[in-house]
């Protein structure tokens, strides 16, 4: 498992749009934009876990091709979720 925090820095709040996303073992990316309440999930291409990164989680995003899930919703959503921690984007 892989996590990554980046700002995309667009606009939509004071702080920009800080998000969080995941690479699970079983080749899912669920991720969690903390500014805009958005949550979402994705499959990515086995074996390709280097490209893992800002750029391919806002493609699928920005896409619509990460819709909500149960499980994107709790890694964003739920205390220790994966996707809850800020880290130094806070």
């Amino acid at each position: 498992m892989k996590t990554i925090r980046f700002n995309t820095k667009r606009l939509y709040t004071k702080a920009g749009q800080r998000i969080v996303a995941t690479l699970h073992d079983d080749g899912v990316v669920t991720f969690f934009d903390h500014d805009r309440m958005v949550h979402g999930e994705f499959e990515f291409i086995k074996g390709a876990e280097d490209l893992f990164n800002q750029v391919t989680v806002m493609d699928a995003y920005d896409h619509y091709r990460a819709p909500g899930t149960g499980r994107a919703w709790k890694d964003g959503m739920q205390r220790g979720g994966c996707n809850t921690d800020l880290g130094e984007l806070a």
